[in-house]
């Protein structure tokens, strides 16, 4: 039986979120199976892989549409996961080729007061369906996002959930609150005067702030103590941090499903979330991590372990078997199946 040729059209040697799904699903598709191909671009690390890889040189802006139509050319399947990057006549071809392609949808489409709401980076609803009218199957990441974009797209029932490497991570069971660690982007989007706010009013327990943003020099000069600024860290370095680290808090109101998350529940450091974004689906309150409706949650939520150690160490356990669930080892199960469906024409 001849392998399934996947094209993969994320550029797997420079960091974005989709580029590092398309790094993971190149990682552990069974090479028995398949056949991987995927882009990779000048301006990102140098590196190996075991997929065929197409190098997007200079000048990037031309180069990647010869990287697109290799792509499109050699595959029997194509997952395209960069909307708005990917030009139009990428998906034209894949029709008149009759190569099935896929997509996922990882943030919000319908809240337009978000600057990353997909519509506003299309430039209008018509163009980002008409976008997505090219696509065989379109899946999302959460069942949350399924109810919220099966109004304007043709979303299938079940997600297509996105994993975590456990084994970058060393898991260490916490069982006192000491260290609350935030990853993220320095935005407003992201919440993060609720993080400065929270650092104040917890003075003996150290912040650690992993990342980088608009607001970092803010920030920066207006912050107590008990806080540093890690800056951007490679996985080794966010490892170390993580293994002192009790408690991870996202105060972002608006997510599709944050892979820090699970990064976090890998090393055994269960999460404090809001409830805006369908956390309940994968995460149980008071058992892997904590759903809060406000800030004033947060603090209880706190309080709760600063004063209850066991609660703690039981959500630090399992934290860890909830990344485990999530292994990408276990995950691409599913995408399997969904590129041999599409291969045989489902």
């Amino acid at each position: 039986m001849s392998k399934i040729k996947v094209f993969l059209g994320g550029y797997i040697n420079y960091t974005n979120a989709q580029n590092l799904n398309c790094r993971a699903v190149a990682e552990y598709l069974d090479n028995d199976k398949f056949d991987v191909f995927a882009l990779t671009t000048h301006f990102g690390k140098n590196e190996r892989f075991k997929a065929n890889t197409f190098n997007c040189f200079r000048p990037f802006r031309f180069s990647k549409h010869l990287g697109f139509l290799w792509g499109i050319f050699n595959c029997d399947v194509a997952y395209l996961p960069k909307h708005v990057d990917t030009p139009l006549w990428v998906l034209k071809l894949a029709k008149i080729l009759k190569k099935p392609i896929f997509t996922t949808i990882e943030g919000n489409v319908t809240d337009f007061s978000q600057e990353h709401c997909l519509p506003k980076l299309f430039g209008g609803i018509e163009r980002m369906e008409k976008h997505f009218s090219y696509f065989d199957k379109i899946y999302a990441i959460t069942k949350h996002l399924i109810n919220q974009t099966s109004i304007t797209l043709n979303i299938e029932e079940i997600p297509l959930y996105l994993g975590v490497n456990t084994s970058h991570f060393t898991p260490v069971i916490s069982k006192e609150l000491k260290s609350i660690v935030f990853i993220g982007g320095l935005i407003k989007r992201k919440g993060v005067d609720e993080l400065m706010q929270l650092s104040k009013c917890y003075l003996k327990i150290k912040f650690n702030i992993i990342g980088s943003g608009s607001e970092a020099i803010k920030l920066e000069n207006n912050y107590p103590i008990n806080i540093v600024f890690h800056g951007v860290l490679s996985h080794n370095k966010i490892n170390a941090i993580f293994q002192k680290s009790d408690l991870l808090f996202l105060p972002s109101k608006s997510e599709g499903f944050p892979k820090v998350i699970l990064e976090a529940a890998s090393a055994g450091i269960p999460s404090v979330v809001y409830n805006t974004y369908g956390a309940s689906n994968w995460m149980k309150h008071r058992e892997d991590g904590f759903i809060v409706n406000d800030f004033n949650e947060v603090k209880s939520i706190v309080n709760e372990l600063l004063n209850d150690s066991s609660s703690l160490q039981k959500s630090s356990e399992r934290a860890v078997k909830l990344a485990k669930k999530f292994d990408w080892k276990n995950i691409i199960n599913d995408w399997e199946k969904v590129i041999v469906n599409l291969h045989n024409g489902q």
